[in-house]
């Protein structure tokens, strides 16, 4: 069954976020961990206490440098045991050193390790895919690498990081995704998150022919508005309606 999730926002407080997330039918908030802290700056001091009695479920969303794997990891570790989590999301970027072409295999050395610790602990893992403007982890080239010596690693497909239609495609054959980042995009445009309708995506063609089926977490992300959260919200639940896949 479908799983609907809202990306939290910076500046909105945060028990009025739950209220408002409640009042649209979302089920969970992701929350950033980026730099070894919890991106949750509108919660009330202490945080993470705060967070876990407010009870509304919550998934990580892991943005980790290369570096990061080592210096944050227990960290990261930490705060899922804190919240019992039983899954979690990586985000890779490079910008700690230059990307050549032995960057996408420092990368899978890294997500392996890191999944062998978590797998351990009974915690499943999602990797996503980067958008063209990160330089790597974008093509399906560089996917296969992590993807293929990692078979039980989940893929978080980002649709705002697709340059195209055929890149979908390619993606979706490559390894169909068990958790899903949704927002519009313009295919001219290399990165942003638009509320949907906003932009070139084809939802209907997208989730019903290219991921029929789809049965995982999908968090609608980058959108500030209230109006644009409620707009993508309303195509969410056409899309899915009663919590399944059209």
């Amino acid at each position: 069954m479908v799983q609907k999730g809202l990306a939290l926002r910076f500046k909105e407080k945060y028990t009025a976020e739950i209220d408002f997330a409640r009042s649209l039918g979302f089920d969970f908030f992701q929350i950033w961990f980026y730099n070894g802290l919890l991106s949750a700056n509108t919660a009330d001091e202490p945080k993470e206490r705060n967070i876990k009695n407010a009870g509304f479920p919550i998934i990580l969303h892991v943005v980790f440098d290369m570096p990061d794997y080592e210096k944050y990891g227990a960290e990261l570790f930490r705060l899922l045991e804190y919240f019992d989590h039983k899954e979690v999301i990586i985000h890779p970027i490079c910008k700690s050193e230059p990307i050549t072409d032995e960057t996408i295999f420092t990368l899978e050395s890294k997500i392996r390790n890191l999944h062998r610790k978590l797998k351990k602990n009974g915690i499943k893992l999602y990797v996503e895919n980067n958008s063209i403007i990160d330089g790597f982890f974008n093509t399906v080239t560089d996917m296969k690498v992590v993807f293929d010596a990692n078979p039980d690693i989940g893929l978080l497909l980002d649709l705002a990081h697709i340059n195209n239609v055929e890149h979908l495609k390619e993606i979706v054959k490559m390894r169909f995704p068990e958790c899903m980042h949704i927002a519009d995009k313009r295919f001219g445009v290399p990165h942003e998150h638009l509320a949907l309708g906003d932009g070139d995506m084809d939802f209907d063609i997208i989730f019903k022919e290219l991921l029929v089926g789809y049965n995982g977490k999908i968090i609608l992300e980058a959108v500030e508005s209230n109006e644009d959260i409620n707009q993508s919200k309303q195509i969410i639940d056409k899309l899915f309606p009663n919590n399944k896949c059209v």
